[in-house]
């Protein structure tokens, strides 16, 4: 017998149940496409039961993967599962499914999706064969079984239809306090609110994410101070049905009165009515919603159009940068200071190709870096990657980089660009409360009168001098970068009294640290005692390994590769 035939058969034995001949049709689902979700709904006016009927996928079907499920309106949990009901298999990998189920008053959606999911089911080499064999020899077997797909619901109550559900879904977003869902791809949208009391919110967020990395997802900033009071990642979240990178978080936080926004941004792929995989329970919501928790609290919030990073203590603006960029901009604090960074750059598979970094300039120390298990997805490819952070930062001045690659950057995109590409770079703000223009100022390090010599970005086959004094016998900090490995040294610095030009210090690979990155990265970081007299330091480079011709990883603090001296004094702490 013909599948068509079994499948007609299956109906015609539910159609006529004598329990369901007494019952009204509550949802009717037929023909459902491939990669296709159809949607209907019921209402109830007290607790009653229904009949489930369905044709759909076997639980040993490989290429055609079904699913059809119960939502209830108000709560957004899912009540019934086809899953759960009683099969019986026939031919073709196609099962007739009935079961009974007892439902509260309510209103209720109902759900049935059929997407192709052979690369979770094929575990073998002839799992893949068998799958390709039945492509190329019965290509118009899936459109048969889709043809005969079907989720029929008898009872006491009254259908809605599709329509009446999207009215459902239109009621709950107006009437939450905010509501940024059915989110396309490539998509940023962010909400403000202001609170004047504090209070209980419950969110509710749906997106994409795995252990690897979070890429549809939400958060939620203090829009005085820049930080996160909330975000959404895949370890505060749950399985939100369908493939395994839905994700969803309900649950409830408290917040003081203060001003905030709600954020969500959303890679190029799998996203509401175009899921490359199949969707999750709930996805009319892909996206994030807010409650406010006690209803009588309502009267205490308003909503405002929020623009997005507020630049009105800027302090450091490297963005907008272009391939093969590297930037960099000093400042001095007068006091110490909370400062928001905001980078976006390249990363991937735990590497950084577009990155920024923070140093003390007094010693050249990295305070901070934009490592990518840091970064989160910044919006469409998923090596657009961003940092979004607060840092406290004491007294002192401070030297902020940024470097790019060849490829992908600023208006010249190789993939799709990040949902804030104005901002592609570094960007900090002071965000202390009370802080004053004038409590920053730039840095310039040839102003800093405790520099004595300085060589550094030192290319390939360089050898650079510079020459100071010493009045009286004085301590020398020496902070030099450079190359070596098993015992030699191929890019170093020393010193020379400048009347005998006898070598008064040598940097060898022994007296060297590890500077980062390569093994061969080395580092001196100390400090030497001088007589009085004249003197020149020297800096020599081979012909590999350098400053931006990096022949593998480079130090911590590629733009100090060369040599630093400054003098020892208590005035120049």
């Amino acid at each position: 017998m013909k599948l068509s035939l079994i499948a007609l058969s299956i109906l015609a034995l539910g159609a006529f149940r004598p329990a369901a001949a007494q019952e009204n049709v509550l949802a009717d689902i037929q023909n459902v496409a491939s990669y296709d979700i159809r949607i209907d709904g019921f209402l109830l006016d007290k607790e009653r039961e229904i009949s489930i009927h369905a044709i759909s996928s076997s639980d040993q079907a490989r290429e055609l993967y079904t699913a059809a499920w119960i939502l209830n309106k108000q709560t957004r949990e899912v009540v019934w599962k086809l899953r759960n009901a009683s099969q019986r298999r026939y031919s073709r990998g196609l099962a007739e499914y009935d079961d009974r189920v007892v439902l509260p008053r309510g209103e209720y959606e109902v759900y049935f999706s059929a997407f192709p999911e052979w690369s979770e089911k094929v575990q073998s080499f002839g799992d893949l064969l068998d799958f390709l064999g039945d492509r190329i020899f019965h290509p118009g077997r899936s459109r048969r079984e889709h043809r005969d797909l079907s989720l029929t619901i008898y009872g006491t109550g009254q259908r809605v239809g599709n329509e009446g559900v999207d009215q459902w879904h239109e009621q709950l977003r107006k009437s939450a306090l905010v509501s940024l869902s059915s989110l396309w791809d490539n998509d940023y949208v962010r909400q403000g609110f202001v609170l004047e009391r504090p209070m209980d919110l419950t969110l509710y967020a749906l997106g994409e994410a795995n252990e690897d990395g979070t890429y549809d997802y939400g958060w939620i900033i203090d829009t005085k101070t820049g930080k996160q009071v909330w975000h959404m990642t895949h370890w505060n979240s749950r399985h939100a049905g369908g493939a395994q990178k839905n994700r969803v978080v309900a649950e409830t936080i408290s917040l003081p009165a203060g001003t905030y926004a709600a954020c969500f941004v959303t890679d190029d792929s799998h996203s509401y009515r175009d899921w490359n995989a199949p969707p999750p329970y709930d996805p009319a919501f892909w996206g994030i919603t807010i409650r406010v928790k006690d209803e009588s609290m309502k009267r205490f919030v308003k909503t405002f159009d929020y623009e997005g990073v507020h630049d009105q203590h800027l302090i450091v603006d490297l963005t907008r940068l272009r391939d093969d960029e590297y930037q960099s901009k000093a400042f001095t604090l007068h006091k110490p200071a909370d400062v928001r960074v905001y980078a976006l750059g390249e990363g991937r598979d735990g590497d950084m190709f577009d990155y920024g970094w923070i140093v003390d300039a007094k010693n050249r120390k990295k305070i901070w870096t934009m490592e990518y298990r840091e970064t989160e997805h910044a919006g469409g490819d998923r090596k657009n990657r961003m940092v979004n952070t607060v840092l406290h930062l004491d007294k002192g001045s401070y030297i902020v980089y940024f470097v790019t690659d060849g490829s992908h950057s600023y208006r010249d995109w190789n993939a799709a660009p990040p949902f804030d590409p104005e901002h592609w770079g570094i960007s900090l703000n002071a965000v202390s409360e009370g802080f004053a223009p004038k409590d920053v100022s730039a840095y310039e390090e040839r102003e800093d009168k405790s520099v004595l010599a300085r060589i550094v970005g030192v290319g390939d086959h360089e050898r650079r001098r510079a020459s100071f004094s010493l009045s009286k016998q004085s301590d020398i900090h020496i902070y030099a970068l450079g190359e070596g490995r098993d015992g030699d040294m191929f890019d170093y610095a020393w010193i020379e009294d400048a009347r005998t030009g006898r070598v008064v210090w040598e940097m060898t690979y022994r007296m060297t640290e590890h500077a980062g990155g390569a093994r061969k990265n080395r580092v001196f970081d100390g400090t030497i005692s001088l007589p009085e007299g004249k003197y020149i330091v020297l800096y020599e480079t081979d012909d590999s390994h350098s400053f931006r011709d990096w022949n593998e990883d480079p130090p911590d603090d590629p733009g100090g590769w060369g040599v630093t001296l400054r003098l020892v004094r208590e005035e120049y702490p």
